[in-house]
């Protein structure tokens, strides 16, 4: 399947889901428990991404290419997970910010697996969120 037709299908599986997303800083775009019953989440703020240039899917690629998110994903989790060996990307998606009074707006999500002795790590919460202006924000507990 060629990545543009990838793309479409993220895009339309992601934009069922936007009526999920909180709109502002105070309730998380996507939320997760650990094991130990702690919460964290994605917080992107009105006034974060209203920083970033507005796009829809009809207006062509997006402001902020995959291959750039990745990119800098990819150097903030060398950061964030640094006592680890490395930080692979699992899965990389666009998002609408689900938001009525903040529209054309959208964001990368991104899932990660630290690795440590060659073997991956799987659990919930490690992803980040890659705005249109190349801004990443990690998750945080509340």
């Amino acid at each position: 399947m060629k990545p543009t037709k990838i793309l479409l299908v993220s895009l339309c599986l992601v934009a069922g889901s936007s009526a999920a997303l909180a709109c502002g800083s105070d309730r998380p775009v996507l939320s997760t428990e650990k094991d130990d019953g702690r919460k964290i989440g994605l917080f992107i703020s009105a006034s974060q991404i209203e920083a970033t240039p507005e796009w829809s899917p009809e207006d062509g690629e997006p402001p902020l290419s995959i291959s750039t998110a990745y990119r800098l994903v990819q150097d903030w989790g060398a950061q964030e997970y640094a006592r680890y060996d490395s930080v692979e990307v699992e899965d990389l998606r666009l998002s609408p910010y689900g938001c009525s009074r903040v529209s054309d707006r959208w964001y990368y999500v991104i899932d990660l697996a630290p690795v440590i002795d060659g073997n991956k790590l799987w659990g919930s919460g490690n992803w980040a969120a890659v705005l249109m202006d190349g801004t990443v924000i990690g998750p945080r507990e509340f």
